[in-house]
């Protein structure tokens, strides 16, 4: 159990509250685009685009804290991609997945982007990472699709770039969703306290749902975004959560810190109507945590195991033939996801003659986009430039996950909100 309390389960597990609760809304889109058409023939094909190959880059951490856990991702790409070659590729054409490294941060990240473009001649980009507004104006600059986790600015502002499911705001700084408070007060709570704390997504989640607690009725009874990164010492906090007569628990942190702060609180008498923590959907963590964590709430962006459609068992079929040692959690099924939507923009570009330009333009327009049922349709001009509005919720009950409903949760902008 303890190698979950590691520092890279925390920086994993921030990355997941990032990509659960981004919000933010702006930018342009891309209605009334007209349809690229392939060429004719393929005689002088795009960059990354043979006979026989399409080379596609990957650009997530494998080395610094995250690379542990982010070598799953490329797991789950390789996945999508042999499950795809094996029916034969697109138009007789094998994907191929060149990997770069952005363990580093957003330097790292451009370099690895101009390295797999300029050296390496792909195609395309995969990218599943906190720092791809690194790279983000060069591969914008130089025309190149790319699909991915859409959580940083980047994927709200270059057109270029699609998120599997969602778009994110252009601004770092986000907009308040009634989604959390919402579900909040349909589920009893009545004062909630708000813990935060070590990165800025950490402190822009607490401040999102503060701003939204009174518009549906609710009070904020403590709020707190100093926690630091790692910090598992919640005595002050439970005090003043005690003090303040809370019976809901908020948080913006990781698993491991989460649990912390529950246990203490649990342990100083506090009792919950609700406790929704946007990161932990993880078979591990209900495995290791289900006793503590009995009843608490959690959310995800794409349709839980719990709810299964074929493509759940063929993502962990592949899994299994192509990664036997990757356990197939949400980082693996990130790759999955991210190389669908990509193998999704081939296929809309043209899959004799695939273009650059025919992929960002068409896939741009596709309406209906579902990865075969792990996500609702996905509409890629609509969502661009705006933030997510729903999500699935699951509660943990005996060491599993439940999922709250068949459909997923979803609020409003509070600027849209109306009661």
């Amino acid at each position: 159990m303890t190698n979950l309390r590691d520092r890279s389960f925390r920086a994993l597990t921030l990355i997941i509250v990032i990509a659960t609760t981004a919000t933010g809304c702006g930018g342009s889109t891309s209605q009334g685009t007209a349809r690229v058409a392939a060429p004719p023939d393929c005689s002088q094909p795009d960059p990354g685009v043979s006979a026989t190959e399409i080379r596609v880059g990957g650009i997530y951490p494998t080395s610094g804290p995250n690379g542990a856990f982010f070598k799953a991702v490329g797991a789950g790409v390789g996945a999508r991609f042999a499950e795809e070659n094996e029916k034969g590729g697109i138009a007789g054409r094998r994907l191929t997945l060149v990997s770069g490294d952005d363990g580093d941060g957003e330097l790292a990240n451009l370099t690895a982007a101009r390295q797999l473009v300029v050296t390496e001649k792909v195609f395309g980009i995969i990218e599943a990472t906190t720092s791809s507004d690194g790279g983000a104006k060069f591969l914008a600059d130089e025309h190149v699709p790319v699909t991915g986790w859409g959580i940083t600015p980047a994927w709200g502002t270059y057109e270029n770039m699609f998120g599997y499911r969602n778009s994110t705001s252009p601004r770092p700084e986000g907009e308040p969703v009634t989604r959390s408070a919402q579900f909040i007060k349909d589920h009893g709570g009545h004062r909630v306290a708000i813990v935060a704390g070590g990165a800025i997504a950490s402190v822009n989640v607490a401040n999102q749902l503060a701003e939204t607690l009174p518009a549906v009725g609710l009070e904020l009874g403590y709020k707190t975004v100093d926690v630091p990164l790692g910090g598992n010492d919640f005595a002050v906090e439970v005090q003043h959560m005690k003090d303040a007569g809370v019976d809901v628990l908020y948080t913006g942190m990781a698993t491991a810190p989460n649990i912390a702060l529950y246990q203490a609180a649990v342990a100083a008498g506090l009792k919950f109507n609700v406790v929704l923590f946007p990161t932990g959907y993880d078979g591990r963590v209900a495995v290791a945590y289900g006793t503590e964590l009995e009843g608490a709430y959690f959310s995800i962006d794409w349709r839980p195991f719990e709810l299964p459609v074929p493509a759940h068992q063929r993502f962990k079929q592949m899994l299994t033939q192509t990664a036997p040692d990757e356990y197939p959690g949400q980082l693996a099924m990130v790759g999955w996801l991210s190389a669908d939507a990509f193998i999704r923009g081939v296929r809309e570009a043209g899959a004799a003659c695939p273009t650059r330009a025919a992929f960002i333009a068409n896939l741009r327009q596709v309406k209906d986009y579902t990865a075969d049922g792990l996500l609702p349709p996905t509409d890629f001009a609509a969502v661009f430039g705006k933030m997510p509005l729903c999500s699935w919720i699951l509660q943990l009950h005996g060491s599993r996950f439940v999922p709250v409903s068949n459909d997923p949760t979803c609020g409003v902008l509070l600027k849209d909100y109306h009661r």
